[in-house]
Parts: C-alpha cells; sequence; structure tokens
C-alpha cells in the first residue's frame, strides 16, 4: 500500500479513497476505452474528482495501468492452490481439469487489465513484462514439477522440464485470453474444443510414463 502521494506527504483516509477511486474508474474504462486513448482527465472524471488530483497520486496513465496489472497479476491463488493440492495419478483427467478452469476464471477475472498487461509488455515495455513473469513463474514452476515428478526427476532436465511448462502456459494463456469470444465462426475449432485440447495435452505431460 501506497504510504505518501507524489509530494511525498503522507496519504490519509480520504487521500486513500482517491487514489482507489482513480483506480476503480480506470478499471471500469479499460474495459471500454482503448489503452492508448485512456488519459488521465478521462480517469478523474469518471472518478468524480478533478484532472488534477490525478497527478496527486500517480506520474501518468502507465502507473495505473501498472498498478492495475500488479493486483490482477497477484490474484493466481485458485491456480497455484490446485497445483499444490497432492494429485492421484487416477485422476489426472479431473486435476488437469480444475487447473484449467481455474486459469479461466482467473483471465474471466481480470480480462481487460490482463490483455493490456500482456500487449504492453509484448511491446517490451520492462515494468509490465517483469509483472507478467512475476505472476506467470510460480506456475510454471508447478507444472514443470509436476511433469518431472511423473516422467522421474532423473530422466527430465529441470530445463527440459521448464521449457515443456512455458508451452502449456502460452497455450492455455493465448486460448484463456480469446475465451469465449474464440475462433471465427467459420472455424473448424472452437474454443471449447481448444479447452479440451488443452487438458488433454496437460495429462499427457503429467502421466506416468
Amino acid at each position: 500500500m501506497h504510504k505518501t502521494n507524489k509530494d511525498g506527504q503522507s496519504i490519509g483516509r480520504k487521500g486513500a479513497e482517491s487514489r482507489a477511486r482513480l483506480l476503480e474508474a480506470a478499471h471500469d474504462l479499460i474495459s471500454t476505452t482503448p489503452s492508448p486513448k485512456l488519459t488521465a482527465s478521462a480517469i478523474a472524471r469518471a472518478a468524480g474528482l478533478a484532472s488534477q488530483t490525478f497527478y496527486v497520486y500517480f506520474d501518468d496513465v502507465d502507473e495505473v495501468l501498472l498498478n492495475l496489472s500488479s493486483e490482477a497479476s497477484a490474484d493466481t491463488g485458485e491456480i497455484v492452490a490446485e497445483l499444490d493440492r497432492p494429485w492421484d495419478f487416477g485422476s489426472l483427467q479431473q486435476h488437469a481439469e480444475r487447473v484449467v478452469g481455474a486459469f479461466y476464471r482467473y483471465w474471466d477475472r481480470h480480462r481487460a487489465t490482463l490483455n493490456i498487461r500482456n500487449f504492453l509488455a509484448d511491446s517490451g515495455n520492462e515494468a509490465f513484462l517483469r509483472v507478467r513473469n512475476e505472476s506467470a513463474m510460480p506456475i510454471v514452476t508447478r507444472i514443470a514439477a509436476r511433469i518431472r515428478a511423473s516422467q522421474g526427476e532423473g530422466k527430465l532436465p529441470e530445463r527440459d522440464a521448464i521449457a515443456r511448462a512455458v508451452i502449456i502456459f502460452a497455450a492455455i494463456e493465448r486460448i484463456a485470453a480469446r475465451y469465449p469470444a474464440g475462433l471465427p465462426e467459420d472455424s473448424n475449432v472452437r474454443s471449447d474444443a481448444l479447452k479440451r485440447a488443452e487438458v488433454d495435452i496437460l495429462v499427457l505431460l503429467i502421466s506416468p510414463r
């Protein structure tokens, strides 16, 4: 939690409320406004505050988006919990379905924010790239650990398990980002079929040889 504003003054209850209103207004706006067109004045206006109030708490719109991205990126607890729970090799399908389901629910909660985070990260913005990586790696390393445990740690180097985990993570994230909009109507593959395929591939990766 931020304790001081941009003037170095302590943020009291009223200041904390104003800052929260600005973040909430930005969160609501990004669902309907392309991020390049999002302005400080639009955020302040939506929050019911004077435009200059924005700069008391944030340097620019990117700082607001980074704050929202950090909050959204930290909300992966359900996914991590599913990967941490004991797995029964006789029920791998159900375990994989819960992991993929948790991932999609995470994206449903934060779709607009996560799309902006990934776009800016892919554009080379190091701050957004760092936030994305910090969110992804706990999931990737847990998937990799599952892969090594099932296929034999002595047979599969950690770097190879990480590489496979990165690939399945990227695939799930890519489809979750487009779901439920999915693919064009004339496509022979629907998003729900891709979701099932992700579950099947995850099961193959974590099935004992």
